[in-house]
């Protein structure tokens, strides 16, 4: 199966990213409507909520960016090491919203729900576990790019 080209893996992720980055637009829209309606409260937490659905709509439009370049067949070029530091950063900032729900709902709310309160402690590592594989994956098409310059420099 191809990766990259018009009829690679790419172009199909790409797709599903675009969907999912609209369906979000739906979802964050809709959100406090939906709630309301069937008299669910977040309480302070969709202050959290909010900036991160931001965050994902973020994140996942970097990425379709990113799958273009699979489509166009150009993955390492400078811009693809920028989109992703750019999405090492945005994560970094929703995993520092995700803890600081986290120490909001400990002791501000005193808040005793033990899966609530674990699902924003795994929610905050795992989008720091995130920044962390995406500023490597950057530094390493930045290497690859390095290298793919300095090859068609010699041709």
């Amino acid at each position: 199966m191809k990766v990259i080209g018009k009829q690679g893996i790419g172009r199909f992720l790409k797709v599903f990213l675009q969907v999912c980055f609209y369906t979000g637009i739906i979802i964050l829209i809709t959100l406090p409507f939906v709630l309301n309606k069937i008299g669910f409260n977040l309480g302070a937490s969709m202050y959290v909520i909010y900036p991160n659905g931001i965050v994902l709509l973020a994140i996942t439009y970097k990425f379709i960016s990113l799958f273009n370049s699979l489509v166009l067949n150009k993955p390492f070029s400078d811009r693809n090491v920028k989109i992703l530091k750019t999405t090492g950063i945005i994560s970094l900032i929703g995993s520092l919203l995700w803890l600081i729900d986290f120490l909001y709902e400990i002791f501000l709310a005193k808040s005793r729900d033990i899966v609530f309160n674990s699902t924003l402690l795994f929610l905050c590592i795992l989008f720091f576990g995130v920044f962390i594989a995406l500023y490597i994956l950057s530094e390493l098409f930045k290497q690859a790019t390095n290298y793919k310059k300095e090859n068609d420099l010699t041709i």
